[in-house]
């Protein structure tokens, strides 16, 4: 029992004690990024094999969601609808160029370009490595990439957008731990969702995350009463997520890439250069404001980049739901259509 209660001990006190560093410092989602760099320092100088229990990953993903669906309001549909064809066309472009420049990684690199492809497109690491396997591709190169993209729009869009974009915090993810009289028996709506999300965990991507930030974001519509979670829950989430995703990414396998690494990084930078561009276009085009747009447009993923909104006084349930939206587009047509060009290949 010692032996398997002391590396959680180890990894919870250096992404804690990364965590006040990097809020002391002001830097972007500490509470992600904090346990990342410690995980990444604590497997640096420990031989030990450290792995995250299934359930705290899953209840913290979770607990996310439920952060992100309380934000959503009455007018958070009306809002997002007149933005959704041009969001759409906006995406349907980028994934377009990711492939493009995926064909021309893969003839610099002298790999096959379902590789290069697939690497390059901006989907979730486990899907594209899936995805990988099915169409027969170098799923140890994609897995690589998607590694290096990963760290890069953890790291490089947190940072721009707090540049460009320093504003207090938006009140709308406190106000979920304030004036609330809901009965304590409305605590069991939780448990029933997060069992939910376990059954649909094989039909829907990211279960633990959309299923309660779906079903919270219903209930804060229509308006039924619900006990709000503690703030501290958050916060233990978003360290437990920083803590799996540290634990994710190798950097042994980055070194895998040799050469390859920093092509491929540059092509990173293009993409989330472009993602800049489409979101202050984006934003021109609707009455959101450019730091909602840039986020919405980001390659990064829906859970960071709508923390990430909150923290710099975006609206991080329009981003939460355009990323939805493009991660929907990604798992459902991209497959199909990488199938039919290079399925038979």
């Amino acid at each position: 029992m010692k032996s398997k209660i002391i590396p959680y001990i180890k990894m919870y006190g250096v992404a804690i004690l990364i965590t006040v560093v990097f809020v002391l410092l002001h830097v972007p989602l500490p509470w992600i990024l904090g346990p990342i760099v410690g995980i990444f320092i604590l497997k640096k100088f420990s031989k030990d094999n450290y792995i995250l229990n299934k359930e705290i990953r899953n209840v913290s993903f979770a607990i996310t969601g439920v952060q992100i669906g309380a934000t959503f309001t009455t007018a958070t549909i009306g809002q997002v609808a007149p933005y959704f064809l041009p969001f759409l066309l906006f995406t349907v472009v980028l994934i377009i160029l990711s492939i493009v420049s995926g064909i021309f990684f893969a003839k610099i690199a002298k790999m096959g370009q379902t590789t290069g492809v697939i690497g390059s497109v901006p989907g979730g690491l486990s899907v594209m490595v899936a995805i990988s396997d099915s169409m027969k591709a170098n799923t140890g190169l994609v897995a690589i990439f998607h590694t290096i993209r990963l760290i890069s729009v953890l790291f490089i869009v947190p940072i721009v957008a707090t540049l460009l974009f320093k504003e207090s915090g938006s009140s709308e993810f406190a106000q979920q731990t304030v004036d609330n009289d809901s009965p304590l028996w409305t605590i069991l709506i939780y448990g029933i969702i997060y069992f939910i999300a376990y059954l649909l965990r094989f039909k829907i991507p990211a279960s633990y995350v959309l299923v309660p930030m779906i079903i919270i974001a219903i209930i804060k519509i229509i308006g039924l009463p619900i006990i709000p979670l503690a703030s501290f829950l958050f916060h233990f989430a978003q360290l437990s997520i920083g803590i799996h995703l540290g634990l994710s990414i190798e950097l042994k396998d980055i070194k895998k890439a040799g050469r390859y690494t920093f092509l491929y990084f540059f092509l990173t930078i293009v993409i989330i250069s472009l993602s800049v561009l489409f979101g202050y276009m984006f934003a021109e085009l609707s009455d959101l404001t450019f730091a909602t747009g840039m986020l919405s447009m980001a390659p990064g993923g829906l859970v960071e980049m709508a923390i990430t909104a909150h923290d710099i006084g975006a609206d991080p349930a329009i981003v939460g739901s355009l990323q939805l939206v493009r991660m929907l587009i990604i798992i459902l047509l991209l497959p199909i259509v990488l199938t039919k060009v290079w399925g038979r290949q």
